[in-house]
């Protein structure tokens, strides 16, 4: 299995992807490395960690860092663009998924312009992984796409959901849709369109609306809603959990916690991004999963970890033969052709 990492995205390139290659190295037997970057500067970077590129870790040169003011712009600018790059080696099949933990605007962008969709398939979107109490629940869009029709939502759902089964181990994924309450008149226009297309090509599991603190509650295992919406949503939870968890052990320490960050372990760990590794842009051919600009080494090796098992448990491949029989994907083949 060949993966490529954008090596210079992130704010902590290259110590931390090349810190995060060396571990899932050492951890997985069946996976090459493609460190996608500078190769004067990775290889000082893999000098400094003892290491080398050989038959395992290979250096793909791009040296040019993805800029943020205008994304589409800066993938492209130039193929040795690192983001670009990466892309291109997934559309060409040279590696089974690429990881980048640079600014989103970019990956979408170079996703979107040069990786290749899967068959009927007509938008990708972000499936991010929200703590429950039970696990995880998929929030999708997360901020692929911040426009999305009631159509794109129900393939969101079919997609999601597969990603669920096929990587989260959850036999038959409960499905919501992302609303101000769970009656099935609460809501806007979007969400009343994407009722009727559930109901015109009802999924096994669909449940009906879903409240955001349900997304934390276990309610359900897959929701649905816009990209601008659901960046919103992950937006605020990561700004609410950085709140409670940087106060939270002052006030236990005042409550005579005789180690309050050890008390704290195992919901530190459930709201940690770096845990999780990245979000799989889902609908691309091939894995595609988007990190936090923040991650680490252990972020990066999370996010090579997640991509290894999206491709041992064919997740594109499901989608595919889900998709085949909803008209969304039809009228989206017919629209390819």
């Amino acid at each position: 299995m060949r993966i490529a990492i954008d090596a210079m995205g992130g704010d902590q390139a290259p110590a931390a992807p090349v810190a995060g290659a060396l571990r899932a190295l050492d951890t997985f037997d069946d996976v090459v490395v493609v460190l996608v970057g500078d190769p004067s500067v990775l290889e000082a970077e893999l000098a400094k960690q003892g290491a080398s590129a050989g038959e395992r870790l290979e250096i793909h040169d791009a040296p040019i860092k993805a800029g943020t003011d205008d994304p589409v712009k800066a993938v492209r600018a130039s193929p040795k663009v690192s983001a670009r790059a990466c892309a291109d080696l997934l559309h060409n099949k040279a590696v089974d998924g690429v990881l980048t933990m640079g600014t989103t605007g970019a990956a979408v962008a170079a996703a979107t312009l040069y990786c290749r969709r899967l068959k009927g398939v007509r938008r990708t979107g972000i499936a991010v992984p929200m703590p429950t109490p039970h696990g995880v629940c998929v929030m999708i869009d997360g901020g692929a796409n911040p426009d999305s029709k009631p159509a794109e939502l129900h393939q969101y759902a079919v997609m999601a959901a597969e990603y669920a089964r096929a990587t989260l181990d959850v036999a038959e994924p409960r499905i919501g849709i992302l609303s101000i309450g769970e009656e099935e008149n609460k809501g806007n226009r979007l969400v009343a369109e994407t009722w009727e297309v559930f109901r015109a090509e009802p999924l096994p599991g669909f449940i009906g609306n879903i409240e955001p603190h349900t997304l934390f509650e276990g309610g359900a295992d897959v929701v649905v809603t816009d990209g601008f919406t659901g960046n919103i949503v992950l937006k605020a939870a990561e700004g609410m959990a950085a709140y409670i968890m940087g106060g939270a052990p002052k006030a236990l320490a005042a409550a005579g916690v005789a180690d309050p960050r050890k008390a704290l372990g195992a919901l530190a760990a459930s709201v940690d991004f770096e845990e999780y590794g990245g979000s799989p842009l889902l609908g691309v051919e091939g894995a595609y999963v988007i990190g936090h600009g923040r991650s680490g080494a252990r972020a990066f090796f999370n996010g090579l970890r997640v991509i290894r098992s999206y491709v041992q448990g064919d997740v594109g491949g499901h989608i595919v033969e889900r998709l085949a029989a909803t008209s969304s994907a039809k009228q989206a083949g017919e629209a390819q052709a």
